[in-house]
């Protein structure tokens, strides 16, 4: 009896957690769309490539020169709301890093920084998943890889169910790109990217 009793209200303390601060009648399911850029400086190449498992000592190439690129970023998530400081779900879109475009599919965590409901309301987000290669000058050669991104914004609700959304924060993306010295030999130039951007993006909740 006194082991049921006990679990009865571990259960009752743990839903009450669940539910803090959350509305009567609020809903369960979050979707956010939101667009805006992604800014970063890029470096130059490195002096020398790694082909397969050799390294040539003697290479020029032509090198990237430096500078500042933008590109266009569209973000969608839809999540489950535990309650007012923590939501989990999965968060996908579309990148454009320089003319290479990927399609992220993430995990997400996002909550509100002051943990009730409020008209206008700061919230935190932190997502890693992976970004599989879309539209690129490379196609198959190039391929996706890794990314996370944290990110921290501010939402102006209409009511429980819809708000306006404007968000900034920063994103490390990888990719790899594979391609053969010439079309006879077997030998490649691996090259693996680190794109590092930070984003400024405004949308919607529904």
């Amino acid at each position: 009896m006194k082991i049921q009793l006990t679990s009865l209200l571990v259960l009752i303390a743990v839903q009450n957690a669940l539910s803090q601060n959350e509305p009567a009648g609020a809903p369960k399911w979050r979707t956010t769309v939101q667009m805006g850029i992604q800014a970063g400086r890029v470096r130059p190449d490195p002096g020398y490539p790694n082909y397969g498992y050799y390294y040539y000592t003697v290479y020029s190439p032509v090198q990237r020169p430096t500078g500042n690129r933008i590109g266009l970023t569209i973000h969608a998530t839809h999540s489950y709301i535990i309650n007012t400081r923590a939501a989990v779900g999965v968060s996908t879109g579309v990148d454009y890093y320089n003319n290479s475009a990927f399609f992220p599919v993430a995990g997400i965590i996002q909550g509100d920084l002051l943990g009730s409901p409020h008209r206008i309301s700061p919230f935190y987000s932190l997502e890693s998943g992976y970004a599989f290669r879309g539209p690129n000058p490379h196609d198959k050669e190039l391929t996706g890889g890794w990314l996370w991104s944290p990110g921290l914004g501010v939402r102006i609700s209409r009511d429980n169910r819809t708000g306006f959304l404007i968000s900034a924060g920063y994103k490390h993306q990888q990719a790899r790109q594979t391609a053969s010295v010439d079309g006879v030999q077997t030998l490649s130039q691996i090259e693996y990217r680190r794109y590092n951007r930070l984003y400024f993006r405004m949308g919607f909740s529904f």
